[in-house]
Order: C-alpha cells, then sequence, then structure tokens
C-alpha cells in the first residue's frame, strides 16, 4: 500500500512539473477570471450569480476540456516516455493524470470562489460565516459534477483526438436538464441543477427570485442532491479506474 501511495504521488510530482510553466495551469486561472470579474460585483448592494452560472453552464466545460487534452497531449507528445522512466505502474499514471485534472479543476472553481467572496464585502451584507461556507461549497460541488469529463476526456484524447465529445455531452446533457425525471442523478444535467441548493440561481442563470418554485423544488431534497453527488464521484472514479485499465493494457504490449 505505501508503495501504491508513494507511486501515485510521484505520479502527481510529475504531472505538477510538466504544467508547471505550461498551458494547463494558466488555463485553469485565466479562464476563470472573466465571468467572476463581470459580475461577482454587488449591484445596488445585491450579490447576483448569474455570472457564476454561465461559468459552470459553459465555460467551466470548455475549460475542463481544454486542461485535460493538454495533460494528455503531453505525454503523448514525447511518447510516454517520461512516464516509462518514472518506474511505476502505467494504470498509476494514469490516476495521477486524473487527479491532478481535478485539482486543476479545483483551482478554477476556487478562483471564481475567490472573486465572488471579495465581491460579496460590498454588498449590503457584507462577509458572513454562511456565505462563505455556501459559496465554498458550491465551488466544490462544480468540481464534483464536472469530474466525469476528465476521465473521458483523458481517454477520449488519447484514443482518438476527441476532446469535443464529453464537452458536447455535458452542454447538451446541462441544457436538457428539465428533460431528465432526476436530473440530480445525471452528472452533466447535475451540474446545472445541484448549484441551485447553494448558491441563489437557477438552471437558467436567472436570480432564484425569478422562480422561486422551481428553485425551491430543486434545493428542497437534500438526499438527492446527495445522492447526486455520490453518483458523481463514483461517476469519475469508474471512468478513471476504466481508464486505467486501457492505459495499462495498450502501452504495455
Amino acid at each position: 500500500m505505501t508503495g501504491e501511495k508513494g507511486g501515485l504521488l510521484a505520479g502527481l510530482r510529475a504531472e505538477a512539473l510538466k504544467s508547471r510553466h505550461a498551458a494547463p495551469v494558466r488555463l485553469a486561472v485565466l479562464m476563470a477570471l472573466p465571468m467572476p470579474l463581470l459580475g461577482a460585483m454587488p449591484y445596488r448592494g445585491v450579490q447576483i450569480f448569474s455570472a457564476w452560472n454561465y461559468w459552470y453552464a459553459l465555460f467551466l466545460p470548455v475549460t475542463l476540456s481544454l486542461v485535460v487534452a493538454c495533460v494528455a497531449r503531453a505525454d503523448a507528445r514525447t511518447r510516454m516516455r517520461g512516464l516509462l522512466g518514472l518506474g511505476f505502474p502505467l494504470g498509476r499514471a494514469w490516476w495521477a493524470k486524473a487527479l491532478w485534472c481535478l485539482a486543476l479543476c479545483t483551482l478554477s472553481n476556487l478562483v471564481v470562489f475567490g472573486i465572488y467572496l471579495a465581491g460579496s464585502a460590498f454588498s449590503s451584507q457584507g462577509l458572513t460565516v454562511a456565505g462563505t461556507l455556501t459559496m465554498l461549497l458550491c465551488a466544490l460541488v462544480n468540481t464534483v459534477t464536472a469530474a466525469w469529463m476528465i476521465p473521458a476526456g483523458l481517454f477520449l484524447t488519447a484514443r482518438l483526438a476527441g476532446i469535443f465529445c464529453p464537452l458536447a455531452a455535458q452542454l447538451m446533457g446541462g441544457f436538457a436538464w428539465s428533460l431528465m425525471p432526476l436530473p440530480q442523478l445525471f452528472p452533466p444535467s447535475a451540474s446545472m441543477v445541484i448549484p441551485t441548493s447553494f448558491i441563489p440561481v437557477l438552471p437558467s442563470g436567472e436570480p432564484l427570485a425569478a422562480d422561486m418554485a422551481l428553485g425551491g423544488a430543486l434545493a428542497a431534497d437534500g438526499m438527492l442532491t446527495l445522492a447526486g453527488l455520490a453518483v458523481c464521484a463514483l461517476a469519475f472514479a469508474a471512468l478513471t479506474a476504466a481508464g486505467a485499465a486501457w492505459f495499462a493494457r495498450s502501452e504495455e504490449r
């Protein structure tokens, strides 16, 4: 177990070193800036969260697709010589890639959270513990609900150079949330509806006050929200495990 943990940590360090001065980190930070910078400042003392909705509905899927493609293609260009030289199983290397992409996704969402937190200081309520906690939870929820795109994107980029397939699925599934009987349990749709349980914005990007009945219905069932987050986390783990098994077999042949 210690050897497996050490190998995974070595893989994460290798991914971090490769990305330190490369595109993935810059993309994760820069792509997260436009929406919150445009919309985080309060209007007449009230903070509006529509720009945060546009972030996780549109900008986050695009950002994550580009980050995953950059991470996947970094080793493809060197024909995996860097990974093979580290001497640990390729399955663990795949997990390291997926977890590094997840860390970059978390970084993006924390940038959005940080800007909104700074903006809340100028609202009529000011900084509050409850407001800070709910916004932080929303940032983490955005990470979990989008996480399925990471292993899917890694596999399709490595196998088929198809970085836009998970992006298309995420966007279509997200905007089709109203067609799903239980959108919280389908990761692309969950990314649109679960944040309403944490910040006052509808899946359409309108303020919660525009349709209190819909917002209340989406946020009312806490157990369904937790179940949706569990499904999203399991989807990430299962897809990553499947990708790791494929990667180990394909590269060792």
